[in-house]
């Protein structure tokens, strides 16, 4: 069998810290697709994030977090941009490793709490609407855990997005 190289890279992190940016600039480099996790659950709910949280709660949102990544799985040459939260849940992680034949990296676009927030200050987020700056940051820095266990790379953003599509194309072993 020939040399394993990678055909999907996921980019995770904070809100704000660049996952739609870096994964279009990416994807455009590489003439890959790019996907972005919520706007396929908006695509196949027929309703946006907000709307989703208020009618149904996050638990039934993370659940179709978790349906996506089994989705996502079979997608080959994709940059995936994932929400915030979608690598919460050990069962989302878990379906994407198993679903993906491990030809999948996980990047960790890693930026300073101010940074994201920053960039995300005056959006209509329901966790940035329904919280303070100092519970935002408190998210932040569970969520850094939990993308830190789950990222096989972590890239720093705080610079330009086309320093960050550098050295994600430097260290990820492309196929």
């Amino acid at each position: 069998m020939g040399q394993k190289g990678i055909q999907q890279i996921l980019l995770c992190g904070f809100m704000g810290c660049g996952k739609t940016s870096v994964g279009q600039a990416l994807s455009f480099q590489l003439r890959w697709e790019f996907l972005d996790t919520d706007a396929m659950i908006e695509r196949r709910q027929g309703i946006s994030i907000p709307e989703i949280f208020a009618a149904q709660g996050e638990e039934a949102f993370r659940k179709m977090e978790e349906e996506t990544a089994q989705l996502l799985g079979k997608r080959k040459n994709a940059v995936i941009s994932t929400g915030g939260g979608f690598l919460m849940r050990e069962e989302t992680v878990r379906a994407l490793r198993e679903n993906s034949g491990g030809f999948e990296a996980i990047v960790l676009l890693d930026c300073s709490f101010e940074t994201c927030y920053q960039r995300i200050k005056n959006s209509d987020r329901p966790l940035v609407r329904n919280n303070t700056k100092e519970q935002l940051e408190q998210i932040f820095r569970q969520r850094q855990e939990k993308y830190r266990q789950a990222a096989d790379f972590v890239i720093s953003n705080e610079e330009y997005v086309s320093k960050t599509v550098e050295e994600i194309l430097r260290v990820v072993p492309i196929l």
